[in-house]
């Protein structure tokens, strides 16, 4: 089975190619290289170049048939809308359909819990990503909602809160703001159920969820990260950071902020056996 895999820079993406690599089902395997080589080594591994900005995408390298494509690849951060409209939508709507012109009508998208309506730029271009996928005839489409995931080395997110709370002994707490509630999921978790999920030769369209086995209010994020590292926890009022925004930082930019609050797809995983077993509790297991 010859596979395309895009995202295999990040982190987390790394961590899943890893676990797949040894699965003998997968002979050849092409990993999307956007600006940064992955540093990962295989002998049934090679590279090809994969712009999702790019106008004119194509997959010309990999000899037909593609079997399966595992898209990772993504903007997370930036502060200019756009940039996430033409990377998550309209190039994931590229890459789509220049994997189908190889024959491919396998494809597992990993999205986000936040893809919703009124969730900023980054949410509302995931969902245009869903839908537009969801619009095509494939024989498998597995779309993986994951919620914020720590663990797994990101520079955002609740690994950025440990991060901070490791080298530098403080711990933002956000309150002021009912919808500050966060799911987190252990990296660890993502990649066994995940791997599991992708191995999985059944046909159809299937969305899923994948939340931690347990939902924090910020403030509650915030007291165990303090405690696991003796950090002090520092309060930041929400309206603060809209006043920072204001002042033109780069703390933050502004679709993080509605992402926060914005609506979510759920507040618990997908009932599935698989995803049953992440049952990690943040900073308790």
């Amino acid at each position: 089975m010859t596979l395309l895999f895009t995202g295999a820079s990040s982190p987390l993406g790394e961590r899943v190619l890893r676990a797949l690599l040894p699965k003998t089902e997968y002979t050849q395997i092409w990993s999307g290289i956007h600006h940064r080589v992955p540093t990962v080594a295989n002998p049934k591994l090679r590279s090809i170049q994969v712009r999702l900005e790019d106008e004119k995408l194509d997959l010309k390298e990999i000899t037909p048939p593609l079997d399966l494509v595992i898209h990772f690849a993504g903007v997370t951060h930036t502060a200019d809308p756009e940039t996430y409209w033409n990377v998550n939508f309209r190039g994931t709507m590229r890459l789509a359909d220049a994997a189908r012109a190889l024959g491919c009508r396998r494809f597992v998208y990993v999205s986000t819990r936040c893809a919703t309506e009124g969730s900023g730029s980054y949410g509302e271009s995931k969902l245009a990503a869903e839908r537009g996928l969801r619009a095509m005839e494939w024989d498998r489409l597995l779309i993986l909602r994951p919620a914020e995931i720590y663990g797994a080395g990101g520079k955002e997110g609740v690994d950025k809160f440990l991060s901070l709370a490791e080298r530098f002994r403080f711990v933002p707490l956000l309150w002021g703001h009912k919808e500050l509630r966060f799911a987190p999921l252990a990296a660890n978790d993502f990649v066994t159920a995940a791997t599991a999920l992708i191995q999985m030769n059944q046909n159809g369209t299937e969305v899923l969820d994948m939340c931690g086995p347990e939902e924090l209010k910020a403030s509650s994020l915030a007291m165990r990260i303090a405690k696991k590292y003796r950090a002090l926890p520092v309060p930041i009022w929400w309206p603060c950071l809209r006043v920072l925004l204001c002042l033109g930082s780069r703390i933050i930019v502004p679709d993080q902020l509605t992402r926060l609050i914005g609506r979510k797809t759920a507040r618990h995983s997908t009932p599935n056996v698989i995803l049953n077993r992440m049952t990690s509790r943040f900073l308790r297991s």
